[in-house]
């Protein structure tokens, strides 16, 4: 009988963990050979290393991936802008970087100063389904919130004049901006919104097994211990901000 207890919680152990994600850019990047890049997935790549474990990678639009995360045990997320509301419901078990979000128009769209949260609402923006900025402005009761498949959707609407503003960080906007060859000089930042601004995370749902979600922080923390963290942000020129 023990031994059978221990066969099945060996099998248990030797399923493949289901890594839920989008692509996203810097962070999840599809590669030439279709295979998942990015900092990001480098970063959950040396996690799987050191814990031994095996990732099953899924990558879907945020909303179905945030979902599956939500609603289902041991399944992990990355990377998720880990909110106070979000924080209640998930575990970070690594911090990938700290988002620094923004609100693009395009140059001249926007002739009075954005000051604060209410100057916003007589604007159309549009938000990727279930993101961040997607649940902040929700809850903050936004009429003309207009929401996308993509982050891509997004800054194509914006271009098209379909939207007023759209939210971003910096380097991902430039990049998404360059594949979709459209040109980021008619861009401007015009205003930031600091309760926009979260850790970027690896997670687990809150009823997820505590000692998978403790293996996978034990990881996180040799990854910054023994320098590989430094060197992988390095190479993808991810700075302290």
């Amino acid at each position: 009988m023990v031994l059978l207890v221990l066969l099945l919680s060996s099998a248990v152990l030797a399923e493949p963990i289901r890594v839920v994600t989008e692509y996203r850019s810097y962070y999840q990047l599809k590669n030439s050979d279709g295979s998942l890049g990015g900092y990001a997935t480098e970063v959950v790549n040396a996690l799987f290393a050191l814990t031994g474990d095996t990732a099953q990678f899924e990558v879907n639009p945020w909303s179905r991936s945030f979902y599956e995360a939500e609603n289902k045990k041991n399944v992990m997320i990355f990377s998720m802008a880990l909110s106070p509301e979000r924080a209640e419901l998930f575990d970070c078990v690594a911090e990938l970087e700290r988002e620094q979000l923004f609100f693009w128009a395009l140059k001249g769209r926007i002739k009075q100063p954005l000051l604060n949260l209410n100057d916003l609402r007589p604007y159309h923006i549009v938000v990727s389904i279930s993101s961040n900025p997607d649940q902040y402005l929700t809850a903050h009761d936004f009429k003309r919130l207009l929401r996308s498949a993509s982050p891509e959707q997004a800054l194509a609407m914006l271009f098209k004049q379909r939207v007023d503003l759209m939210i971003s960080a910096e380097k991902s906007l430039y990049r998404r901006a360059k594949q979709q060859a459209l040109d980021v000089s008619q861009l401007e930042k015009v205003f930031q919104l600091e309760e926009l601004n979260h850790p970027l995370c690896v997670a687990f749902n809150n009823d997820s097994d505590p000692a998978l979600r403790q293996r996978f922080r034990d990881a996180f923390a040799k990854l910054k211990q023994s320098g590989e963290l430094d060197n992988i942000k390095q190479r993808w020129q991810i700075y302290a901000q």
